[in-house]
């Protein structure tokens, strides 16, 4: 009965009093027909494509539901070769409706063929299978044939899907929703060649939503959160572990004990013991130790492209090795990265005569960010981390968020640097709130700068840390989409880079589309004069509520009648004395903007807009706790009735012991009466995060795995709603 009496007065405040404040607000619910200064935006017709104009040289696959063409694949095919012409066949017959036979190029040569894959149709010297690598790929026509070449690992299989993309209209937008076209005549107008070599060699982005259903392949990507298998191309695979490796292979658990001088020395002369402790690079041992560890590691796989030697993660403490011989080396080298990239040269070296093809990853990160004057060997990968710049404006443009502690340059200057020494240079970049990840991250004007940034500088390889701890509000779905679009062509131009975005909002949210983009570039705006890193809480920043508690004006209706008979008093509409709450555009705007596109979507649009509608609705419930909390409750009632009790002329006359004791009653009377709508705000909320994937609010929360999580804190805002363990 409590619970349904609080939901009533959760209606009450809706349209109440406070309705003045926008935390009144408690449901969320805006009136789209009442929003204000929103673009007229009308359903939209249904898109036609023009028929396809059939010449004497066009190539038509399909008409009057038949098909004279065949699609050939080689004889000795890759997994990936075969699932080329497979998907070729598939898609074809999704568009039009006819299935498209297979064969091998052991079969006689027809006039109509699409060929998939170097088969031995093509002319001599028409395809540099050298030159395109493992993912290049040629589409070109040549008389009544269409040529999709590249190399059964990968080439091939990504030619097919840019030419379903390119040429016959199919979008691959997420892991569960593709845009196919449907078409009577199905063909193409000659094709000049149409040559693509990625300029990343390495290319990785790591939302949860684009880990699944074989999508990476789809989007062009080849990294280690690649999960496809081989047939729809494998991934480029790290042996040993991706990232943080040294802390595995000289483990504090296996080594302290009987040898702390593995392990760096402090300033203080101890030993670093704890999590993300650093070894000791100048100890042989150490060296020896890992050396024995990647010999282990090629017994089992001889294979192995790409081994990494990379320093332990420790967040800004980590600290370097202060023994006397690591200080010599630092001193020589000019940057505490001297020691490290000594290390994994020596480890390198050993293994550059049997191990041709043989790569050697390691980290500039944090303490080793900053250029040595040894080079990394030819066999070196040197992984450049971005995790201190600021990302609301783009590389080069302005200072790092995060001063690294004896670095007098900045992440875009050190980079630069390190491509003047390596032609192996990857990049760590960051693409998401890692502190509060369901706020939205202002990053969309700066991502295709800065893959541009990185390829101007001969970066060949990216991983594009995002979200990978549960999904997100925060357009995951979008961001993966086109930054495997930069990442395959970071040369793209601003037009193109927004029309990929365009055409993304339009096919995904339907006609409201139009309202989704003016809130990204309505949060964009809010950001041009602002510098946010990967740890800022966009909360208290961005979307930070302003809590005005000055001026506070005493209710001409409140009576001291009243207050001696509280129990039948609406004390809704005073909740908010003392802090009157205005929220930042991006909310209010953000609810109005969301709701107008929901309106005009349909059923599956609409449920993918809700799901952006948590964007300012946890930013929302920071406001609602400065009004709704049981907190904020009992510190307004008291406010406001201390107030009274000095400024109204009956009640200055009531002694002291009575108004504590009518202050303390009428305080725990509404608390108990109103106390639940903030936690009932935030359940909620809660539960629909959840029932979208939304398990973690920052990286390194435990996981929210029930509602009922005994550990749950739904009466205080959400970044302190479930505490680490």
């Amino acid at each position: 009965m409590k619970r349904l009496i609080c939901v009533l007065l959760t209606f009450i405040i809706l349209f109440g009093a406070v309705a003045c404040s926008p935390a009144g607000d408690i449901e969320d619910t805006t009136d789209t027909e009442a929003a204000t200064d929103l673009p007229e935006t009308t359903e939209e017709p249904e898109e036609t494509e023009a028929p396809l104009v059939i010449k004497e040289d066009t190539l038509v696959f399909v008409q009057n539901n038949i098909s004279e063409y065949t699609i050939i694949r080689p004889e000795n095919p890759t997994d990936a070769n075969m699932k080329a012409a497979s998907e070729l066949r598939s898609y074809i017959e999704k568009i039009s409706g006819v299935g498209i036979p297979i064969k091998t190029d052991a079969e006689a040569a027809g006039e109509y063929e699409i060929l998939v894959g170097y088969t031995n149709r093509s002319a001599e010297g028409q395809f540099d299978a050298a030159k395109l690598g493992n993912e290049g790929f040629v589409i070109e026509t040549v008389g009544k044939k269409l040529f999709i070449a590249g190399s059964g690992v990968r080439g091939a299989l990504y030619g097919v899907y840019t030419f379903l993309e390119d040429y016959l209209g199919c979008r691959f937008y997420t892991s569960d929703y593709e845009k196919i076209p449907s078409r009577d005549v199905l063909g193409v107008q000659p094709i000049e060649r149409d040559e693509q070599i990625p300029v990343f060699e390495y290319r990785d982005i790591d939302f949860v939503t684009s880990r699944q259903n074989n999508f990476q392949a789809k989007l062009k990507a080849n990294g280690v959160y690649n999960n496809t298998p081989a047939e729809f191309g494998g991934k480029i695979e790290y042996i040993g572990g991706f990232v943080h490796t040294l802390e595995k292979w000289i483990s504090v658990e296996e080594y302290f004990a009987d040898h702390p001088e593995y392990f760096a020395l402090n300033e203080d002369g101890t030993r670093q013991s704890g999590w993300g402790a650093q070894p000791c690079l100048s100890n042989p041992d150490v060296l020896r130790l890992v050396k024995e560890k990647v010999r282990s590691l090629l017994k089992d796989r001889p294979d192995a492209k790409i081994i990494s030697i990379s320093q332990p993660d420790n967040g800004t403490a980590q600290k370097p090795c202060m023994c006397p011989e690591c200080k010599k080396i630092y001193a020589e080298e000019g940057a505490y990265s001297g020691a490290q990239i000594r290390f994994v040269n020596a480890v390198a070296e050993e293994f550059a005569k049997d191990y041709h093809d043989l790569k050697f990853d390691t980290l500039a990160y944090h303490h080793t960010r900053s250029i040595c004057k040894t080079p990394p060997a030819d066999n070196v990968i040197v992984r450049f981390c971005t995790i201190e710049c600021c990302f609301s404006h783009p590389l080069g443009t302005c200072k790092d968020v995060y001063a690294m502690a004896g670095s007098e340059k900045t992440i875009s200057e050190d980079i630069s640097d390190w491509a003047k020494v390596s032609d192996k240079l990857y990049v760590w970049d960051y693409t998401t709130n890692f502190v509060e990840s369901v706020t939205f991250f202002p990053n969309f004007n700066v991502l295709r700068e800065n893959a541009k940034f990185f390829a101007d500088n001969h970066v060949i390889g990216v991983y594009e840390e995002a979200n990978f701890f549960s999904d997100t509000c925060d357009f995951s779905e979008l961001r993966s989409y086109i930054m495997a679009k930069l990442l395959w062509n970071p040369y793209m131009s601003e037009e193109e880079y927004w029309n990929y975005i365009d055409e993304f909002l339009k096919d995904y949210y339907g006609n409201g589309w139009k309202y989704i983009r003016e809130y990204i570039d309505l949060a964009q705006k809010f950001v041009e004069d602002k510098h946010f890193g990967i740890h800022d809480k966009f909360a208290y920043t961005i979307f930070a509520p302003t809590v005005d508690r000055t001026n506070k004006e005493l209710p001409a209706d409140l009576t001291l009648d009243m207050i001696k008979n509280y129990e039948g008093v609406d004390w809704s509409k005073y909740l908010d004395y003392g802090a009157k709450v205005t929220e930042c555009e991006i909310v209010t705007r953000g609810f109005e903007l969301f709701d107008a596109a929901a309106a005009l979507a349909g059923p599956e649009q609409a449920e993918r807009i809700a799901k952006l509608r948590l964007i300012p609705e946890f930013a929302h419930s920071y406001a609602l706790a400065e009004v709704y909390s049981s907190t904020a409750i009992k510190d307004n009632i008291v406010a406001l009735l201390y107030d009274f009790f000095q400024k109204d002329a009956q009640g200055k006359a009531v002694p002291m012991g009575e108004r504590t004791a009518l202050t303390l009653a009428v305080r725990n009377h509404v608390v108990e009466q109103y106390g639940n709508i903030y936690e009932d705000y935030n359940r909620d909320l809660c539960e629909r995060a959840l029932s979208y994937g939304l398990y973690q609010i920052y990286e390194g929360m435990p996981q929210v795995l029930s509602i009922d999580d005994p550990k749950l804190n739904l009466k205080t805002t959400p970044d302190k709603w479930r505490p680490r363990d």
